[in-house]
């Protein structure tokens, strides 16, 4: 059997095993697959409070998340207005052996 370690996010045991771009994952430490996080959450979408069972960091139930437009095709925010530019100002003068930056 190969050494385990707990999970910080739902408590169980997974070991560490090389994925197929040669970084370290967590995996299950018998079937060796890919350790995904079960924890029960709570939705917080407006007006939801679902449960479901999700990593930490979710915060919506997957029909909110899908209502909301999922992923990639969610609504983004506002565009921020762009800056104004602004004009250099002349550096000090010095001599020809100054370094130029």
């Amino acid at each position: 059997m190969t050494n385990t370690t707990i999970c910080r996010g739902c408590g169980e045991d997974i070991s560490f095993d090389r994925n197929k771009n040669d970084r370290w994952a967590p995996v299950h430490p018998i079937s060796r697959q890919p350790h995904r996080c079960q924890t029960e959450r709570t939705c917080e979408g407006p007006g939801c409070g679902k449960a479901f069972k999700g990593a930490s960091w979710m915060k919506l139930c997957p029909d909110c998340f899908r209502n909301q437009g999922g992923g990639r095709q969610r609504a983004q925010d506002d565009a921020s207005p762009p800056r104004t530019t602004e004009d250099l100002k002349p550096g000090p003068l010095g001599d020809d052996s100054d370094v130029p930056f």
